[in-house]
């Protein structure tokens, strides 16, 4: 079975330093926990930088050489003293620096090698060499380990932090189990409508998306059911005051994509018409209500495709947004892919999707 890439280095510093998108966070900390040797490589990581913390605590906790040397000179501040009073350690120092002085004033001609530095002398050197060992060790580790049987998640590059608003948009929608509702529907779902043509005496067949929705794509793909014996249908986009704006050629499948991209932000409705003999069958037809549809605005379409290229595979943000640019059915795509990873989040959405179709 292939096992979930292992995270990055960067999506490990993040995690220890709590800066990861909510979803991600979960996402790495329910791996680490299915996983031992991540497990092992974050006690090694924070073993490591326990160590560093101790020795550079131990180093802050005693005077410096100059210190050392003005107190053994008799120049003591009162912080210095202080100090003295309390770390033998310190005191000794003091002491070793004034024997060497009486040494040299007693025999000036003799050769007296200077005594070894017992604790803050060696104290800078000795922290240096263990952090060295520290990063060696555990860069050896890691460098000397079997690679394991997954693709490498190094080669995959670390995704941007969501934004302040992004992340305020995604944790109301985690704390209410609701997708906020976009004025649009209510101009884009509609009941009745004036339709252009008569009611077809053979029946009709059903329109399928894009219906009661704002689109993120300006060139949309149309579905509709198939309708039996026809044999090619067209389609026709008309603009609020039901100016055409598009047409297709006759086509034989029960879904068409236009060739021109649609201008952003207006309103549309949609018709198809299917030709059964000498026959022409239209769909939808009254009383059915109009097929309409917004084309989302540019500077919204460029906030969800900079978010789909930034955060692929964050569902739980890209619905949100979708949701958020009455883009239902964009929405509902990636509420598929949240529910893989948290099916009831995406359950509990889904019902707040489905309401949003009720006007």
């Amino acid at each position: 079975m292939i096992q979930p890439a292992h995270p990055t280095e960067e999506q490990f510093a993040r995690f220890r330093s709590r800066s990861l998108a909510p979803l991600e966070l979960l996402e790495v900390s329910d791996h680490i926990a299915a996983c031992g040797e991540c497990r092992g490589r974050l006690f090694e990581e924070e073993h490591a930088a326990a160590q560093l913390r101790s020795l550079r605590a131990e180093l802050s906790t005693h005077l410096e050489y100059e210190q050392i040397a003005a107190a053994a000179e008799g120049s003591v501040p009162p912080g210095v003293e202080r100090h003295l009073a309390d770390c033998a350690t310190c005191r000794a120092e003091v002491e070793d620096l004034r024997q060497f002085g009486r040494d040299l004033k007693s025999t000036p001609r003799a050769p007296i090698q200077m005594p070894a530095r017992k604790v803050s002398w060696r104290l800078p050197v000795a922290a240096a060499a263990a952090i060295v060992l520290v990063a060696a060790g555990v860069g050896f580790r890691y460098l000397h380990s079997p690679a394991p049987h997954t693709e490498v998640a190094a080669t995959k590059p670390a995704e941007p932090p969501l934004s302040a608003d992004q992340n305020a948009a995604v944790a109301m929608a985690m704390d209410t189990h609701r997708l906020e509702r976009s004025p649009i529907l209510d101009r884009v779902i509609s009941r009745r409508g004036v339709l252009l043509g008569a009611p077809s005496a053979t029946g009709t067949f059903d329109l399928i998306a894009p219906l009661g929705t704002a689109v993120i794509a300006d060139r949309p793909v149309f579905r509709w059911s198939p309708f039996s014996g026809a044999s090619h249908y067209v389609v026709a986009i008309f603009d609020e005051n039901f100016n055409q704006v598009s047409a297709s050629p006759p086509v034989t499948a029960t879904e068409w994509q236009p060739d021109r991209p649609l201008p952003r932000g207006r309103i549309y409705i949609w018709q198809v018409s299917a030709t059964v003999g000498r026959k022409t069958v239209n769909a939808p037809v009254p009383p059915a209500p109009e097929a309409r549809f917004q084309v989302v605005p540019p500077e919204v379409a460029a906030q969800v495709e900079s978010a789909r290229r930034e955060h692929p595979a964050n569902h739980l943000l890209l619905a949100v947004l979708c949701a958020k640019a009455g883009a239902l059915d964009d929405a509902a795509v990636e509420l598929d892919g949240l529910a893989a990873s948290d099916p009831a989040a995406a359950a509990s959405l889904r019902q707040s999707l489905a309401g949003m179709r009720q006007r």
